[in-house]
């Protein structure tokens, strides 16, 4: 799929987002290189003791997450289709004398590539809207999980892109039920830095109903251990947001809570 007119657009984004994302207050890069990891409370207490493990975390963009996961004890591998992201983990990889294998790859490249299996395969926060084929990705997921390892993601809740995050109050923008059809964005300004003057302001997005999201991972020979829904989410996606002690962002005004997160725990079947 390298040569999809789709994600040759959203790369170019992402290469330029790269450089962005790395100076902007809310990634803290500084604060990481200190000695601080990047992963939010949920996904620590979800899954827990990685120390020993084999981990492929997949969509990483520049590795904090990865580098933390191994700060943590965890034998990780990150992957990423930004040549520029991975360059810039590698780096900090060696900077910070943190070992950790990054990979510069298309997800859907992986069963070409990559031949081995791992204890935990780990995606979070922002990756599966840029994904065109859920089912393949799922498929892909169990194919690089060892007999019984374990499939973590936490992600932006499919309800919560339904919202126009550019209305106030809240409001629905977009379809719930999309059928493949992919969202065209073109938009200036980074999600990490909105006064940023990005070039590529094109991309392309997938909304992947929750009924999706399940029965693809179960169709791949993955057992559900749970699912959890979260009134919060790991950006501010909304005017009426704001950010809470622990990082996340809730709204404030708003009289009813809704899906803005969910986590998906799962392990291969026996």
């Amino acid at each position: 799929m390298n040569g999809d007119k789709y994600f040759e657009t959203n790369l170019r984004r992402w290469n330029e987002l790269v450089d962005i994302n790395a100076k902007a207050k809310s990634y803290d890069l500084e604060g990481f290189k200190s000695g601080n990891i990047s992963l939010f409370p949920i996904e620590l207490e979800e899954l827990g003791d990685v120390k020993g493990k084999s981990l492929l975390h997949l969509q990483c963009h520049f590795g904090m997450d990865t580098l933390s996961w191994a700060k943590l004890g965890a034998k990780a591998t990150g992957i990423d289709f930004s040549e520029k992201a991975i360059n810039l983990a590698k780096s900090l990889s060696r900077e910070l004398n943190i070992p950790v294998r990054f990979i510069n790859a298309n997800l859907y490249d992986i069963p070409s590539i990559l031949n081995e299996q791992f204890d935990i395969v780990f995606t979070s926060y922002g990756t599966i809207c840029w994904l065109p084929d859920i089912v393949k990705w799922a498929q892909i997921i169990s194919n690089c999980l060892k007999t019984d390892g374990i499939f973590y993601i936490i992600d932006g809740h499919p309800f919560g892109f339904i919202i126009d995050e550019n209305q106030e109050p809240f409001k629905v923008g977009f379809n719930y039920f999309s059928e493949g059809t992919p969202v065209f964005f073109d938009e200036g300004g980074a999600y990490a830095d909105p006064s940023a003057d990005l070039k590529n302001q094109a991309s392309y997005q997938w909304d992947h109903p929750m009924s999706d999201i399940i029965n693809a991972i179960l169709n791949a020979d993955l057992e559900i251990d749970f699912l959890h829904e979260f009134p919060f989410t790991f950006f501010n996606i909304h005017p009426d947001m704001k950010i809470r002690e622990d990082g996340y962002w809730e709204f404030q005004n708003l009289k009813f809570s809704v899906p803005m997160m969910f986590s998906i725990k799962a392990h291969k079947k026996i």
